[in-house]
């Protein structure tokens, strides 16, 4: 089995929300002999997916994440910067409105949407880092640099194609940038992204400025109702904030 099958199996069944699931299912299926036990664990599992799920709960995680402020561009309008690096974020596979052709999803486009608006803000080049998990698939950096140049009219300098996680993104844009001499960048990915993005890329040897976009924390919360209802909606944002936290300890542990 492809070792990022594997990976991404593992990460579904300790995080929300199959985690909890499987937390409820074990109790009841081998804890039965020990009702105290198999009481803590249900009520663990389904508390904690409760609290994921409320506002504020994401918002406090996202809090800890977000904590590279937007460019300043009067702090960084003398700086010698050599290009702008956006980090892909999967695929959307075989749309039917394009042909068939994948593309990039959302959360893809507003990375590509800042990297092109940082382009004509600084014509600095732009580089496109994303592979493929299968081989029979269209690696993200070239889907990547296709929307940049026909929606955004915007052309990447380089492409790069082979990585799968966001310590290849780093690892291999060093390997296809280092003959250009390419040092100094502009890094483009989420807010709460960041700190793992930065991380990898400054342990692969760039000097690297944080270029966040689309901050989930850049309004106060706390001050609605609706702040401490649960929704859908906060249970994802809290398990992409519990998959940074967890992915950066796990960098800074096996790096080597």
């Amino acid at each position: 089995m492809d070792e990022m099958l594997i990976r991404a199996i593992l990460k579904a069944m300790v995080m929300p929300p199959l985690g909890n699931i499987l937390g409820v299912v074990f109790a009841l299926l081998f804890l039965r002999r020990h009702p105290v036990l198999k009481t803590l664990l249900i009520s663990f599992s389904l508390l904690t997916l409760l609290l994921l799920s409320v506002p504020m709960v994401s918002y406090t995680l996202g809090k800890q994440l977000e904590r590279y402020p937007a460019l300043d561009w009067q702090s960084i309008k003398d700086e010698d910067y050599q290009a702008i690096v956006v980090l892909g974020s999967g695929r959307y596979r075989a749309a039917p409105e394009y042909g068939g052709q994948d593309t990039a999803k959302p959360m893809g486009l507003v990375r590509l949407r800042y990297g092109a608006y940082l382009h004509r803000k600084t014509g600095l080049p732009l580089l496109v880092t994303g592979g493929a998990w299968l081989d029979d698939f269209v690696p993200e950096a070239e889907f990547m640099a296709r929307v940049l140049e026909e929606e955004f009219l915007v052309k990447a300098t380089w492409q790069e194609p082979r990585s799968r996680t966001t310590w290849e993104n780093a690892k291999y844009s060093r390997e296809l940038t280092g003959s250009d001499g390419v040092q100094k960048i502009l890094l483009v990915t989420h807010a709460w992204h960041m700190p793992r993005a930065l991380y990898s890329f400054e342990r692969a040897g760039f000097d690297v400025t944080a270029a966040p976009t689309q901050f989930k924390t850049s309004n106060p919360a706390g001050g609605l109702v609706g702040d401490y209802i649960p929704n859908v909606s906060s249970l994802q944002d809290s398990t992409w904030m519990l998959h940074e936290m967890l992915g950066l300890l796990w960098y800074r542990m096996t790096a080597d």
